[in-house]
């Protein structure tokens, strides 16, 4: 059981506007001792508990913070299903079931925020919601990872809204908040580099820098070929394209020799993808459908895989790899069939012929 004794002195003792040296008299310790206590360095002996107590007029139990042990396991069993499951409907339900009963949890609001963005229609009560919650996790929350992850929702939010006429949001105000972001020299990837030999889990570390260094490296260069929507090119021609992601492809076999993407599996994946739009574009009906295949047998691989695996590739040797980094509701073969059906730009002939329904067929 967690004791929050620490938490809770600190709390009440500021509600009632006291110092720690008032509490410290009033017990007869030095104020030393409280700082202590509050920090979490050390606990009161236990014969105090009742005395302190007695002074905020509150129970032992809820001096220690059982009750709050009892509502963060809750909190933490019914995240964990929010986050496990696709339906929708069921994570609205569980989050504002969960929202409703803990208002001030910043990890419920935050999800709680992501279905408004993600589920809900754009309505002046729920872009005011979404603006609410958002004001409230910058000013209060001091949990960067929270904070941040919010400023990545109202950026995809601002940026829907700006593209709509007469929504009071233009892309100033998307750009306002993307300058907000920390850059990534500031950031620990920049540092990974200063653990020592044998450190504790540093090669751990390292390997998952590297891996976010790759993924970050791919999604800009991906959306400046693909930029604003599928396959429009600002600058570029669809041979140059073509050898840009073949030849991140092979970078990216080389660096994860064993056939074990880690972080990158969608990235790859769906790489295979793109050289086959562009092969189709070109004519090359042949390349575009072994590419096609590729794909949809990396899908059937990744779903195929238990969530936590071990990677063997020579700069990734021993690295777990957890397939719920990439959404634990991420199915590759579902995204797959929808790619390759309705979103791809494939003539109904190429769709419709064999050897491009014997590819949808892995896919069953």
């Amino acid at each position: 059981m967690s004791v929050y004794i620490g938490e809770n002195i600190k709390k009440l003792r500021k509600e009632r506007e006291l110092t720690q040296e008032v509490l410290a008299n009033f017990l007869g310790v030095s104020y030393q001792s409280v700082s202590k206590w509050e920090r979490g360095d050390s606990y009161p002996d236990i014969t105090l508990l009742p005395e302190i107590a007695g002074f905020f007029k509150v129970s032992v139990d809820e001096l220690l913070g059982v009750n709050k042990a009892e509502d963060e396991a809750e909190i933490i069993k019914e995240l964990e299903a929010y986050d496990n499951i696709r339906d929708k409907k069921l994570k609205q339900e569980i989050i504002s079931r969960l929202k409703e009963k803990f208002p001030n949890d910043f990890r419920i609001l935050l999800r709680y925020m992501s279905c408004l963005v993600h589920f809900e229609e754009n309505t002046p009560e729920n872009v005011a919601k979404i603006i609410a919650i958002y004001e409230n996790i910058k000013q209060n929350c001091n949990n960067d990872k929270i904070r941040i992850s919010a400023k990545r929702h109202i950026i995809e939010f601002y940026k829907g809204l700006s593209e709509k006429e007469g929504s009071g949001i233009t892309f100033e105000d998307c750009e306002k908040i993307i300058k907000e972001m920390p850059r990534m020299r500031d950031g620990q990837e920049m540092f990974c580099f200063y653990y020592p030999e044998n450190y504790p889990n540093g090669d751990e570390i390292i390997m998952n820098t590297l891996e976010e260094q790759f993924l970050l490296l791919n999604t800009v260069y991906s959306h400046y070929f693909h930029y604003n929507g599928f396959f429009y090119d600002r600058n570029f021609s669809d041979e140059w394209v073509l050898s840009a992601f073949k030849t991140e492809l092979d970078f990216l076999n080389f660096v994860y020799d064993d056939g074990h993407y880690g972080k990158m599996w969608r990235t790859v994946i769906y790489n295979y993808g793109h050289l086959g739009v562009r092969y189709f574009k070109l004519g090359d009906t042949a390349n575009a459908l072994e590419n096609f295949r590729k794909m949809c047998e990396l899908a059937i691989k990744f779903d195929n895989m238990d969530r936590i695996t071990t990677m063997h590739s020579v700069m990734f040797e021993g690295n777990k790899f957890d397939k719920h980094t990439l959404g634990s509701t991420y199915v590759a073969k579902m995204q797959i069939k929808e790619l390759l059906t309705e979103k791809y730009p494939l003539s109904d002939e190429f769709k419709a012929s064999a050897e491009f329904k014997e590819i949808l067929d892995i896919l069953k």
